[in-house]
């Protein structure tokens, strides 16, 4: 007689208390490679302001392409695409590769610039260098952190995303791996975020500030080396940073409206590729910026490149532009007395 088929290892799941608003976290481990496999252990806690983790949005990938992970001691196969995310994510968010006093002498291994100022008014997600040891890294991810056989729970969860995406000091939206051109894309938008004025768009500034829009567009001569050709007949949007900037735009991420609605639930909304991350308001920026070049007059875009440039899909351009002014509105201070 042939012994019985292997069940397939499972996680046991401790219901939810819903009346202290509790949910799980995955606390992961260390590692010294971005190759090493994620190892974690699954906690419950309740949903309070002072919690901090990070929130990590993704499309699943192929369900038959799979990575195992450990969670509590057991290894799980979870989609391949989720589980690069998980160590993309502790690659760049809980860097322990080098050693506390290698760290203190060189500034490459210090918490990366990009965070600081992007979390500089959202408090340090990444864990004290001194105290890394014993702050752990928390995320949170629906496939690990929600019961898929409870469908009460699951149908419960789905409700209190907003809440656990609100909550968390940043959500991230996985994109997938890099390509050949990402981080020259990555700088593109950078450059684009740092020339814009910053209260361009907004009600009533084009009326102050003329200089600042069609066609003058006096802001955009800070960048105008981003479309210079570099080779007699090339056309500019065919340089790397460009195409980089075009392969970030058509990553499937950013055509499931559905998704989109979700990470734009968080307080601080970010995307990454590879180990590269950039803003949401990076991401929105270019998006309002190639819609003035592309339907306007200017003195400093080529009108010949109108054409070439890339397009999002119109629901996904409509909720990064309401998503935009939302933001900007809760971010303005308001009455007087602001500075």
């Amino acid at each position: 007689m042939p012994p019985p088929p292997a069940q397939r290892p499972t996680l046991t799941y401790r219901r939810l208390n819903s009346t202290r608003k509790e949910i799980r976290l995955l606390e992961l481990q260390p590692a010294q490679k971005i190759e090493d496999q994620v190892v974690c252990r699954l906690i419950t806690v309740p949903l309070t302001e002072d919690l901090e983790f990070i929130g990590l949005s993704s499309l699943y990938g192929d369900p038959s392409e799979t990575e195992k992970v450990v969670v509590n001691g057991i290894p799980l196969a979870i989609p391949e695409n989720l589980a690069q995310a998980l160590r993309h994510v502790r690659q760049v968010f809980y860097p322990t590769a080098v050693k506390p006093r290698q760290r203190a002498q060189s500034k490459d291994v210090k918490a990366p610039r990009w965070l600081q100022h992007l979390l500089n008014h959202v408090g340090n997600v990444i864990p004290d260098q001194d105290l890394e040891r014993k702050i752990p890294l928390r995320i949170w991810l629906d496939v690990l952190c929600i019961n898929q056989s409870d469908d009460k729970e699951k149908g419960n969860q789905v409700t209190s995303l907003a809440q656990i995406y609100g909550a968390a000091r940043m959500v991230v939206g996985w994109l997938g791996l890099k390509s050949d051109t990402t981080d020259a894309g990555a700088e593109v938008l950078r450059q684009i975020d740092e020339a814009m004025p910053p209260t361009w768009g907004d009600p009533g500034d084009e009326a102050r500030n003329p200089q600042n829009y069609s066609p003058h567009h006096e802001w955009l001569t800070k960048i105008q080396h981003l479309w210079e050709p570099v080779a007699y007949g090339l056309s500019p949007l065919k340089n790397d940073h460009w195409v980089g900037v075009a392969d970030f735009q058509n990553r499937p991420y950013f055509h499931r409206v559905w998704i989109l609605r979700e990470i734009m639930m968080a307080r601080y909304p970010a995307f990454m590729v590879g180990d590269a991350i950039v803003s949401w308001e990076q991401v929105l920026r270019l998006n309002r910026f190639l819609e003035e070049v592309k339907e306007r007059e200017s003195y400093v875009w080529p009108a010949k490149l109108k054409t070439g440039i890339y397009e999002w899909p119109l629901d996904t351009i409509h909720m990064l532009l309401d998503e935009f002014n939302k933001k900007r509105r809760q971010e303005r201070p308001h009455g007087p007395g602001h500075c």
